[in-house]
């Protein structure tokens, strides 16, 4: 009787070495795991689809009570040769001799910033509130190196405007159709949250410049107690498509909270 009560003893005891020598290989796994996570940096890729996420889910919970935004700033640096003056922003390699490698480099990040924040599905990402409020994301400071600043000082809006809408992104619509819902630069109507901010009528590249995107969440005299019907009454100028602005001139929008994080 004692020696197979010994036996019992011994085969629970095995069961439970079995038990941890899984658990430490699981563990170890999950560090291997981390490890080429770390490795492949694929941080930039992911705070990107984050921010979409974080802004969909707002779509999917009544009343926007998801909590805040998991949504950062994408800092760039549009670069010919040279490093820019700002070391911890991200390089974007052109080719300087292609001055739509400069335009191109700025309308990818304004499609990248649209995207993220629901193009034109109006997902009510900021949350319905009484009262004037308008919500701005600060999407991507983009700067570029000295040879871009000596090559080209200046890039008018006109000729940015008509590269969006002469050049095609990804998919099957230019970069202006997709933007802002127009086919001519010329029908491009400035937003008034925005306007004040574009001081100039053309990108200096000696500046620092902020894609700004965003929302006009105010209900103030609508008498509207539900979401839903909130969003269907609000029209195309609620959503504050993505402008170019120089960075200094930030305060000059008529945003009243930024829901990015630096």
């Amino acid at each position: 009787m004692k020696e197979k009560r010994e036996n019992k003893m011994y085969k629970k005891g095995e069961l439970t070495t079995a038990q941890l020598v899984g658990l430490i290989v699981l563990i170890a796994s999950f560090v291997i795991l981390l490890y080429f996570l770390f490795i492949l940096d694929l941080s930039g890729t992911s705070n990107a689809e984050i921010c979409r996420n974080s802004v969909l889910l707002k779509d999917k919970i009544p009343g926007g009570v998801s909590g805040p935004l998991d949504c950062r700033t994408n800092y760039v640096c549009v670069s010919g040769s040279e490093d820019c003056a700002s070391e911890d922003f991200s390089k974007i390699s052109i080719n300087p001799v292609n001055k739509d490698e400069i335009m191109k480099s700025i309308a990818d990040e304004m499609v990248s910033c649209w995207w993220q924040f629901g193009g034109d599905n109006k997902i009510m990402y900021a949350g319905a509130v009484k009262g004037a409020k308008k919500f701005c994301a600060v999407c991507s400071i983009i700067e570029f190196d000295r040879e871009i600043q000596e090559k080209y000082p200046e890039i008018s809006y006109s000729e940015f405007y008509s590269y969006l809408g002469r050049t095609s992104e990804e998919g099957s619509l230019s970069y202006l159709k997709y933007l802002y819902a127009i086919d001519n630069p010329t029908e491009l109507k400035i937003q008034e949250e925005v306007s004040d901010a574009i001081t100039q009528d053309k990108i200096l590249t000696n500046q620092k410049y902020s894609l700004i995107t965003g929302i006009d969440a105010n209900i103030v005299d609508l008498g509207l107690s539900e979401e839903a019907n909130f969003i269907n009454i609000l029209g195309d100028d609620e959503w504050i498509r993505v402008y170019l602005i120089p960075t200094s001139e930030t305060s000059k929008t008529q945003c009243q909270e930024f829901i990015t994080k630096a």
